[in-house]
């Protein structure tokens, strides 16, 4: 028995470490100041992010070796955001957030389409300006207001 016991103790076990330095490849602190280079990243297809300096991570040794680890999880990033109970928030370390609740989805940040349109089947509602290549729709509207057609007066009824 002691032989398998000695076997199992020179088997790496999942521990945590901490980033020190972020990228594809990241370099960790793990268990009493030890350093892991070049540890590569696991995350679901579809799904990427940049795991910030000083965020706890997950690590796996593969084979029970440290020099063969990955990364498969991460958390306690300097920005951190916490749900309710049933959401889900998509978030990144400049306050940029997709948060899905129980009643929508609430966005935090510009949101730019680059390929595709946008369709909608309810009403629009904006608390700011609408605006196209040409002008905004204030401005449409101001230019309507007074907008005469020879020697007629400008709309009684006003945009």
């Amino acid at each position: 028995m002691s032989k398998i016991s000695r076997a199992i103790g020179q088997v790496r076990q999942a521990f945590f470490g901490i980033i020190a330095r972020a990228g594809y490849k990241a370099q960790i602190t793990g268990n009493d100041g030890e350093v892991l280079d070049e540890m590569e990243i696991i995350q679901q297809v579809g799904f990427n992010s940049w795991i910030p300096e000083g965020s706890r991570v997950v690590i796996i040794p593969l084979l029970g070796k440290s020099s063969r680890s990955i990364i498969v999880g991460s958390t306690e990033a300097p920005v951190m955001i916490t749900v309710s109970e049933g959401e889900t928030c998509i978030y990144d370390q400049f306050g940029h957030q997709v948060l899905l609740h129980e009643n929508g989805i609430k966005m935090v940040g510009d949101v730019e389409i680059i390929e595709g349109g946008l369709i909608v089947e309810k009403d629009i509602k904006s608390l700011a300006e609408i605006s196209d290549k040409k002008s905004s729709m204030q401005n449409m509207r101001e230019i309507y207001n007074s907008h005469t057609n020879g020697n007629t007066p400008a709309p009684t009824q006003q945009m």
